[in-house]
């Protein structure tokens, strides 16, 4: 079995073997299919705080699927909640190329003209692949805004929680 983690693959018999790895802007990907008013579009809707109708229908859609269709939703709704707290600036810690790239993830799943059209037989197979990378290449960001969330939005969410449980 081997364990990958960044730029090195470690053998059960703890002898790394070095790995190349890919900075942000190297990596071949399918984002060329996104096109700079579909950024645009996104990043304008992001700044005003929520995503586009279209873009929740089609998680919202996911939501109900596969494991692999939830993995894909769950994944693009934590990219979205950094890019807003990074865009109000609550969360300064991503940098302008980790946003972008996110960005164009997100640009990139809710296109369902891509390079699978998402209505064929594996449609989302190339979205997931997208998701996965950025998780990979930006999985230090992803957690300390993970951790950030859990303590500076998660306890403002819970009085809210509790009125809404007690006047049920």
């Amino acid at each position: 079995m081997n364990i990958c983690v960044a730029g090195e693959t470690v053998k059960p018999a703890n002898r790394p073997i070095r790995t190349p790895v890919r900075p942000l802007t190297a990596r071949p990907a399918l984002l060329h299919w996104v096109t700079p008013q579909e950024l645009e579009a996104l990043r304008e809707a992001l700044g005003q705080g929520g995503l586009p109708p279209d873009f929740l229908e089609k998680l919202g859609r996911l939501a109900g699927g596969d494991l692999s269709q939830r993995f894909i939703e769950q994944n693009c709704r934590v990219f979205a909640a950094l890019l807003m707290a990074s865009e109000t600036g609550a969360f300064p810690d991503a940098s302008p190329v980790q946003r972008e790239r996110l960005l164009r993830v997100l640009a990139y799943v809710r296109n369902n003209e891509d390079a699978i059209p998402d209505y064929s037989a594996d449609g989302l197979t190339d979205d997931q692949k997208e998701v996965l990378a950025a998780i990979v290449e930006l999985g230090g960001l992803l957690q300390t805004y993970k951790a950030w969330r859990l303590r500076n939005q998660v306890p403002a969410m819970w009085p809210a929680y509790e009125a809404k449980r007690l006047h049920a």
